[in-house]
Formats: structure tokens, C-alpha cells, sequence
């Protein structure tokens, strides 16, 4: 089944939020359907930890509980917008895993398209809920789908285990729900098609240097606390001011929801495609399904062993 760039569109469009007209106290927010995420809130800053297995694999599950949470923080659906929400792992390994391959493998059922546009959901909602600055706190392996996520967010800290990039090319994929485009934005499109056309990964140092990462820390003390720091001093300061600051770099730099839309068509589209389909079947029996093996931990350099 094919998505229409013009349905993505107006989905994605649908999306836009109001400005805040209001400042109540932050509450808890509800426990996460699928047990994928926890929160923790002080102040005007809540902490996201992932906890999905033994990789953090963006599945069904987690894209549910990401974009019921991303959802339930609009503006227009609560007065106890954070100022703050930083994500982290409670996985010392994994920031966050690949989408997962299964959703993308033939056959291609309904529920496999439900959860991969959901997926492309997420980045519009990171960028439009202007309200709320996002930080990832990476400090382990932030792979593929995950990677995509981390670029959307509006600020990346890494501490001495991060180790990010893709590996969608290898498998005759494209990095398809906007990553691509945040990446190149970030560090130049001469160093984003290095990283994206090879496979190629980055450690903390690298990321910091390139502009991938705002920072990099040596320990994962260091890292926590540098960005407890910062969120709570953002959160000191009015929210509108943040709303309109976040509003206005994001109209002057972020690509338009248009070609959100054509880079998700552009993935449905090379997903057809019975090579990507071979490679993919391939990748799940290197993998052995995606779990927490020698195979899927070395990505993205591993994706070369499916061309053995």
C-alpha cells in the first residue's frame, strides 16, 4: 500500500500547535501504556527514560507510547506544558535501536503501515511543540530510527559510550522519516552524505566536533549533570520566550513539512523494491531478529556483511 504525499501532508500539517496562553505547575504524567517509557518531573523539566528490551527497539509499542506522550504535551491539549523534557535510557548499551526492520519486511500488513506512519508522526511533534525544548541525553548506541529521533529533538548531549548513525543505504533504503534532512542541516550535506551513503558511525568527540552533538562529556555523571543544568535553567525563564524562539528557528531552518512528507513516500516507495526486500531478509537473519547480538551491537559498521 502506497501513502500519498498529499495525505502525509495534510496529516502532518494537522499537527501544527498553538502558542501557550498560560503557566500552571507541571503534574505527572499518565504511566506510559506499553511500560516503554517512565517520566520524572521537577520543576519545569521532565525526564523521559526509554526502556524497550534489550535494544530499545522502536517498535509498535514505543512508537504508541512516544506519540501518545508527544501528543498529550500540545498546548492545546493540556495547561501543564513542560518547558523541558530531556530523553534517556535506562539501558547503559542503548539510547535507542533501529525502527524496527519486521514493520518494513514483506508481507506488508495494515498494522505494519499504521505503525510506520505513526512513526513519521514523531518528528513533526519534536519540532512543532514549539513550547517545549527537547534534549536527547545519549549515552550508549543510538542506531538507525533511533538516530533519526535524536537528530529531531532540538539539542543532543553525548557522554563516552555514544555511538550513533545509519544504515537505512545498505539496505537499499533511505533514511526516510527526516533524518536525513536534520542531518545535513546540522553538519553540511558534503559530511551528511559521507555518513549517510557509507554507513558510517559517530563517536561522542567526532559528533561534538561536526556539530552533531552540543557536547560531549567523558563520564556519565558529567553528562547528566550538565544537562540537568541547562534544562533547569531554561526552565527558570518564561515560556513564551521559549515558544518564540524555538518558533523562530524552526521556520528558518527546519525542512517544511512538505518534504517531511515526499522523504517518507521516497522510503515507502524504495521499500517496494524486491532488492531492499532481499537485504532486509537478510539483515533480520544477521541479526537474529534484531536482538542484542554481536551482529546488531557493531552497527552501523556491520551492514557490509549482508554484501558477503
Amino acid at each position: 500500500m502506497r501513502i500519498s504525499t498529499k495525505h502525509l501532508l495534510t496529516s502532518l500539517s494537522a499537527l501544527l500547535i498553538a502558542a501557550p496562553t498560560h503557566a500552571d505547575p507541571l503534574t505527572q504524567p499518565a504511566a506510559a501504556k506499553h511500560g516503554t517509557l517512565s517520566f520524572q518531573t521537577t520543576g519545569n523539566v521532565t525526564r523521559v527514560t526509554i526502556n524497550n528490551g534489550p535494544i530499545n527497539i522502536i517498535d509498535p509499542n514505543l512508537i504508541t507510547d512516544l506519540l501518545t506522550y508527544l501528543v498529550s504535551i500540545q498546548p492545546s491539549t493540556t495547561t501543564t506544558t513542560p518547558k523541558v523534557v530531556i530523553f534517556d535510557s535506562s539501558n547503559p548499551d542503548w539510547f535507542l535501536g533501529p525502527l524496527d526492520t519486521v514493520l518494513t519486511h514483506n508481507p506488508i500488513t495494515q498494522d505494519k503501515i499504521t505503525a510506520t506512519i505513526n512513526y513519521s508522526y514523531l518528528a513533526p511533534l519534536l519540532q512543532n511543540i514549539t513550547t517545549t525544548a527537547f534534549i536527547a541525553e545519549i549515552n550508549g548506541r543510538n542506531i538507525g530510527g533511533g538516530h533519526e529521533l535524536a537528530l529531531q529533538m532540538d539539542m543532543r548531549f553525548a557522554g563516552p559510550n555514544a555511538h550513533t548513525g545509519f544504515f537505512e543505504d545498505g539496505l537499499g533504503l533511505t533514511v526516510g522519516g527526516g533524518g536525513q534532512l536534520f542531518l545535513g542541516q546540522l553538519i553540511n550535506k558534503g559530511r551528511a552524505l559521507e555518513y549517510l551513503l557509507s554507513a558510517k558511525a559517530f563517536d561522542g568527540p567526532t559528533g561534538a566536533a561536526l556539530g552533531l552533538f552540543n557536547e560531549y562529556y567523558p563520564t556519565g555523571a558529567a553528562l547528566t549533570s550538565a544537562v540537568n543544568t541547562l534544562a533547569q535553567r531554561i526552565g527558570l525563564f518564561p515560556q513564551d520566550a521559549l515558544n518564540d524562539t524555538k518558533s523562530a528557528l524552526d521556520n528558518y531552518l527546519n525542512p517544511s513539512p512538505a518534504l517531511l512528507a515526499t522523504d517518507v513516500t521516497n522510503f515507502l516507495a524504495l521499500n517496494d523494491n524486491p532488492v531492499s526486500q532481499a537485504l532486509q531478509t537478510k539483515f533480520l537473519a544477521l541479526s537474529d531478529n534484531e536482538t542484542d547480538g554481536a551482529f546488531e551491537k557493531n552497527l552501523p559498521e556491520d551492514i557490509t556483511e549482508l554484501y558477503q
